[in-house]
């Protein structure tokens, strides 16, 4: 199946990913129709602040 992942089917996952509830793919911002450019402001700040709240993976403490 090609999804075109449209951005009113793709809501938030876990560990700041984007799924698309069609074809429960993750989906990144080059992934999702119409273009992320063309989403408008508010819509590009949500995705971006869900994807900033994602843990980082520890690192180990300098030697």
């Amino acid at each position: 199946m090609n999804c075109p992942h449209h951005i009113q089917w793709v809501t938030e996952a876990e560990n700041g990913l984007h799924q698309c509830l069609q074809c429960f793919e993750a989906v990144a911002k080059k992934d999702v129709t119409p273009k992320f450019e063309e989403l408008g402001a508010e819509l590009q700040k949500r995705w971006d602040a869900h994807e900033a709240r994602a843990p980082r993976p520890a690192t180990p403490p300098p030697a």
